[in-house]
């Protein structure tokens, strides 16, 4: 039978591999595709929401890699705390909250707090609406399309996709890292 810490070891590394794929994926894959939509109006909508879903998704795979390692590095006997467990911890941390942070660091500490917990939980700080206009359906007849500006939404996904290579370049140092430490893991280690 698999060892627990073993296991919390394996899926910490295993969720590191999809916090690079999902970095990888939206550079690469994503935002070009973005930029092929006809008008700048779906294109900034389905780019708003596409950063929404990178950020939530971004902030749970980190969260699951923090939590793994740290489990396995606390409850690790002291000759097993290997220090690749704390190292993945803190890139991986420094890949997602970091950058995240400094990208939107000119609207403030407590704005970001509060997206992000609205992003990444699904938890409004906010509570504006009544019971009565939560329960409102507005259909509006006449589609009326916001008026972007499409040199604009071209910048932000450029920026995006900036991100998205740094946040892929650290995930990528973290992945190695966690690999290299699950793989020296599985020699005995000598107890003197």
């Amino acid at each position: 039978m698999a060892c627990p810490i073993t296991v919390c070891k394996f899926a910490g590394t295993v969720s590191l591999g999809l916090l690079t794929g999902l970095s990888y994926s939206t550079s690469h894959i994503t935002i070009p595709a973005l930029k092929l939509l006809p008008t700048s109006t779906a294109a900034s909508r389905c780019f708003n929401e596409v950063k929404r879903l990178n950020r939530k998704y971004a902030l749970r795979l980190s969260g699951i890699v923090n939590s793994c390692f740290l489990f396995a590095f606390y409850a690790s006997p002291p000759w097993r705390q290997h220090p690749y467990m704390m190292w993945a911890c803190t890139i991986s941390s420094a890949a997602t909250w970091g950058l995240d942070y400094y990208v939107n660091r000119h609207r403030g500490l407590k704005t970001w707090l509060v997206e992000v917990i609205r992003d990444g939980y699904g938890v409004s700080l906010t509570n504006t609406t009544s019971r009565k206009e939560e329960d409102l359906v507005v259909v509006d007849t006449e589609s009326e399309e916001e008026d972007v500006n499409g040199e604009s939404v071209q910048a932000e996904m450029a920026n995006e996709s900036t991100m998205q290579i740094f946040r892929l370049s650290l995930s990528y140092v973290a992945l190695s890292i966690a690999i290299v430490g699950l793989w020296g893991d599985k020699k005995p280690s000598l107890r003197f």
